[in-house]
């Protein structure tokens, strides 16, 4: 059956205002649709927001061993955003294409990052055959909600950081006040954002570093924090204390003020959840946070196996949640563990993740096995040469994915606008994952001196 692949990271769902997106975060959008790519097959469609990449899509097809599949660019067709009432040139392009398949309309199915109100419109205006119908009242919204995840969790008995849903104002203020002595620290997240793009650690501990968080505000212990918070807040240009106008681009609803542990490991899953049946877990792994994710490891190391079963039987029953309120599809969902190895979950995200490509990958290489037999190593932000040129020099040391082998460097996504690559070391055990990422960290750093 074949597939259209809507890959639409800048969602309504996630982004207030998404047509604002200031330039560097768009191309972090491109970047995360390009990872939808792998699970391409030669007769889908893929509509991707950025520029096509044909050495890349070049690079993907030769190891996947199909033909180059047909992907198409949202900006080549005027749009700027994914409602496609606002793009009728687009529609017409695939509804031709579909008509030209060979395959009915009901025979194609749909893929996306998130199943907003906008891919329900898309299913609908092209005659396929799917039920939209949940979606057409905005439940992707709810399933990225750090404050509805709260309110299921608790209600469920599932642990959650010590934390409370706020506005932006006194209420935040005094919120951050009470709860920063358990600690030192709390972290204040954006209901509805990625990646720890809209966390904020406000923290009086000199020493502590804000992993997950995207800014750091450093207050004195000793001052007066109703005082000094919302002055502080101002000279570091959060409007979080002051107003309910948040930077364009940037409006969530709520706030959620969280206490923050430090010295914690960050664990991730996803499953996949039917419309009727139990959710199936698809991996879990441990995110690399330096101090924002920068990457995975699959499945987690140096762990009890009492950990690994507990979090995977808590991430079943968290997505069993989503299901009773009528989700279906990809979830991600997120946990610390302390050197106690006490669990506590943070988030759901109901839509693909950072690590949903690698999975694709993973299995398109390695089988359906492949957590039982390989260990993963990932990481963003690697800077090499164009993908032709780098592709030819891991083949030159002999780090490159062989089929034969089980084992290698695969390129995940390639950035041409900054020149930085996503990487996955696939190594038959942790020693071999471990030795090809340093011999690819020689490698890029033979190719790339620091002023390129």
């Amino acid at each position: 059956m074949p597939k259209l692949v809507l890959a639409n990271p800048h969602s309504r769902a996630m982004t207030a205002r998404p047509d604002d997106l200031p330039p560097k975060s768009r191309r972090g959008c491109d970047v995360e649709a390009a990872r939808m790519l792998w699970s391409l097959a030669a007769d889908d469609i893929a509509v991707i927001p950025g520029p096509v990449d044909k050495d890349f899509l070049d690079y993907l097809a030769d190891l996947l061993g199909i033909s180059v599949p047909t992907v198409l660019s949202l900006q080549d067709y005027r749009g700027t955003n994914w409602y496609p009432h606002d793009n009728a040139e687009l529609v017409t392009e695939i509804r031709n294409r579909i008509a030209a398949s060979g395959f009915e309309p009901r025979e194609w199915t749909v893929s996306c990052y998130i199943r907003d109100r906008d891919i329900a419109h898309w299913e609908r205006l092209l005659g396929l055959d799917t039920d939209a119908a949940p979606y057409a009242q905005d439940l992707a919204s709810l399933i990225n909600s750090k404050a509805v995840f709260r309110a299921l969790a608790l209600a469920a008995g599932t642990p959650v950081p010590e934390g409370y849903v706020v506005d932006a104002g006194p209420e935040l203020v005094h919120t951050v006040i009470e709860l920063i002595d358990r600690t030192g620290s709390v972290i204040v997240k954006q209901d509805q954002n990625s990646g720890g793009l809209g966390n904020t650690l406000i923290t009086t501990d000199t020493a502590v570093i804000g992993v997950g968080a995207a800014q750091v505000l450093r207050l004195d212990a000793d001052s007066d924090l109703l005082l000094a918070l919302p002055h502080a807040m101002h000279e570091n240009d959060l409007v979080l204390g002051d107003s309910l106008d948040l930077p364009r681009g940037m409006a969530p609803a709520k706030f959620i003020v969280e206490v923050y542990q430090s010295d914690t490991r960050s664990l991730s899953s996803e499953l996949y959840i039917p419309r009727i049946g139990a959710p199936v877990l698809r991996n879990y792994g441990e995110m690399r946070m330096e101090p924002m994710w920068s990457g995975f490891v699959l499945p987690p190391q140096d762990l009890p196996a009492t950990v690994h079963a507990q979090f995977c039987a808590d991430s079943q029953q968290i997505a069993l949640s989503a299901q009773r309120l009528g989700y279906y599809g990809l979830i991600n969902i997120d946990a610390i563990v302390g050197a106690d190895h006490r669990l506590t979950y943070t988030e759901f995200n109901g839509r693909a993740g950072g690590v949903t490509n690698i999975d694709t990958i993973a299995r398109r290489l390695l089988g359906e096995d492949y957590l039982h037999s390989h260990v993963l190593l990932t990481r963003n932000g690697l800077r090499v040469p164009r993908i032709t040129e780098f592709v030819e020099h891991l083949a030159r040391v002999d780090i490159r994915f062989d089929a034969t082998r089980g084992s290698g460097i695969v390129v995940g996504t390639d950035d041409p606008v900054t020149g930085a690559i996503e990487y996955v070391a696939i190594g038959r055990d942790r020693a071999e994952a471990e030795r090809l990422e340093q011999q690819l960290a020689t490698l890029a750093a033979e190719l790339v001196t620091p002023d390129d």
